[in-house]
């Protein structure tokens, strides 16, 4: 994140939901990014299909292979930033933290 978004005198708390919408804000550009390109990737696939033999041929949609692996790292991106998919979050650490200091105490 840039430095010039946390100003001196803003509290951890700001700065946490600073890095966090910051984060956000990547893994929607990312989705736009990956939206754009795969409809250019798409139409360049169908385009290239008219008039050819191999239309009716799995293989001829290579577009798909693109589309499948970086939706797979969307999808994990996703994981890592939207808070409802966040298993491992910064609140999950503390909790857990919390969860074992308790335990050792008793």
């Amino acid at each position: 994140m840039d430095d010039e978004l946390i100003l001196p005198g803003m509290s951890e708390r700001e700065i946490a939901i600073r890095r966090r919408v910051h984060r956000l804000a990547e893994f929607y550009r990312h989705v736009f990014v990956y939206v754009i390109v795969n409809l250019t990737l798409w139409g360049a696939n169908v385009w290239m299909l008219w008039g050819t033999a191999a239309g009716g041929r799995f293989w001829s949609y290579w577009a798909i292979w693109p589309t499948f692996w970086w939706g797979i790292g969307v999808f994990v991106h996703g994981l890592s930033v939207l808070p409802y998919w966040s298993f491992f979050s910064q609140e999950w650490e503390d909790r857990k933290v919390k969860e074992l200091m308790q335990k050792e105490r008793q």
